[in-house]
């Protein structure tokens, strides 16, 4: 068990069990007693709530959770972590430490998700987490990265990301972190971030993976007026000529960029879409 400086006493516990940080799998451990609070705070947790976390570290917010939910499961995946987690923390029966990748091993069923992300694994966490139908998420993330994920239609950090979030989950940055707060410190910036998957989409979809692939499509040109994307996946569909023709002229907004699209437009233009192909 922890006690004290955060910082001094999660680098006495790496050196006890002697592990030295891998940079290949962005480990990046909260020192700061602080912000570990306000994540506590942030996910509200209750007596209630079964909390998943992954990348669980050296458990010091894996502590903290426990110490108010029902029952929390840490997923890690270094070996040397997971044993010495195991060892002072596995008898603990409001808690679960699985060893494994959180992106291959089924998650349990839990009411939410708290976590201080590895970076590189954020994107695919994200879109698990809205598949999985875990209502609600509190997670450390890379400041870039939060930051497209709220971003406003029509600025440069607005993309396919931000639109394939926002039609299933409503997402907040709650606060912008400082590099001092993480040991090693990490070269990019971190921020925290809440998102509450919606009790209904944002839009109508007649087709949400031809939405996944026309956004995909229009945003690798984000530049081009959508004319010029749209058509090409248009014909990529096997749309002739004049059935091609037929759709452009039902949409009214292919004078803009994907990035001044916003999210309801590109649903329209899909549904669009959808109907003639069904045709």
């Amino acid at each position: 068990m922890m006690s004290g400086n955060l910082r001094t006493q999660t680098l006495r516990w790496l050196q006890t069990h002697g592990i030295a940080l891998s940079k290949r799998l962005g480990q990046h451990f909260l020192v700061d007693e602080t912000i570990l609070a306000h994540i506590v705070n942030h996910a509200q947790i209750r007596s209630t709530d079964t909390v998943l976390e992954i990348g669980p570290g050296a458990g010091t917010l894996t502590r903290a959770l426990a110490q108010r939910a029902q029952h929390v499961t840490a997923i890690e995946k270094d070996t040397r972590l997971f044993r010495a987690l195991q060892s002072e923390m596995g008898a603990n029966p409001r808690l679960t430490i699985l060893r494994g990748d959180a992106l291959r091993i089924d998650w349990p069923s839990c009411t939410k998700l708290v976590a201080n992300l590895p970076y590189g694994i954020s994107s695919p966490v994200i879109f698990r987490f809205l598949d999985s139908g875990i209502p609600f998420a509190v997670l450390m993330l890379q400041q870039e990265f939060a930051e497209r994920l709220v971003a406003p239609v029509g600025t440069k950090d607005y993309g396919r990301l931000t639109v394939m979030v926002d039609y299933l989950a409503a997402v907040e940055l709650l606060e912008e972190l400082e590099s001092k707060c993480f040991y090693p410190e990490p070269a990019v910036g971190s921020a925290l971030v809440r998102g509450t998957r919606r009790k209904t989409p944002a839009f109508a979809l007649a087709d949400p993976a031809l939405f996944a692939q026309l956004v995909a499509a229009l945003f690798a040109q984000r530049r081009k007026k959508s004319r010029t994307p749209l058509s090409a996946f248009l014909q990529r569909k096997g749309l002739t000529s004049a059935r091609l023709q037929s759709v452009l002229g039902r949409i009214s907004c292919l004078d803009k960029r994907a990035e001044e699209l916003s999210p309801q437009q590109l649903a329209q233009i899909a549904n669009t879409v959808h109907e003639e192909l069904q045709q």
